[in-house]
């Protein structure tokens, strides 16, 4: 997968990993980053999988769900490959924070709930499970902000909630917002992901 890194201007601070949703690029979260943590180092990926023209982290069917081939592929790619450059660009993965929406939250909460070598703090705006059996290994070391609309008709609530009970259920840490609004981001999910970044400090 393309990517870019961004040094910090605090090495200290944890990493951002930046995950775009459908038709995003590497550089669709920046702006999101920078209201999150302007000191941190960041790492954004671009989706290698296309969709009429459009960047994915992982394929779905024409009906929306996914393809759980495709998705546990390129969940393994991505941490791969995030661990790769946590060496090359000296940061530890441990203490990297995923940063998601919609396509790129999906596959980052995939790595949380399925790899132990996964991502173990994340931030997952408008995220959903994937409906496939999950292995059982202790999430208490995992702590994850995650944002819902009630109104998102791309990711239900009902979703959102699986997700956030799917963590719960193995002990990791979740602190939930939801909004009365659809899919789109909103400024009071970045500013609270915000807030929640800096009690991880």
């Amino acid at each position: 997968m393309e990517h870019i890194f961004i040094p910090g201007k605090n090495p200290a601070l944890p990493p951002l990993v930046l995950l775009h949703g459908t038709g995003g690029d590497e550089r669709s979260l920046l702006q999101i980053a920078e209201l999150i943590a302007p000191d941190a180092a960041v790492l954004a990926f671009r989706g290698d999988v296309p969709e009429q023209g459009a960047n994915r982290f992982f394929a779905r069917y024409a009906d929306g769900s996914f393809d759980l081939e495709s998705l546990a592929e390129k969940t393994e790619q991505l941490m791969v490959q995030t661990a790769k450059l946590a060496t090359e660009y000296d940061f530890r993965l441990e203490n990297a924070i995923a940063v998601g929406y919609s396509n790129g939250a999906n596959i980052a909460a995939n790595a949380i709930l399925t790899r132990e070598d996964g991502f173990r703090k994340a931030i997952l705006f408008h995220a959903m499970p994937s409906g496939a059996a999950m292995p059982d290994f202790s999430l208490a070391d995992a702590t994850v902000f995650l944002t819902a609309g009630v109104n998102d008709p791309l990711i239900s609530a009902e979703g959102s909630q699986q997700l956030i009970d799917l963590l719960v259920d193995r002990d990791a840490v979740v602190t939930d917002v939801w909004t009365q609004q659809g899919h789109q981001l909103t400024l009071p999910e970045v500013e609270a992901a915000r807030d929640w970044y800096g009690t991880l400090l």
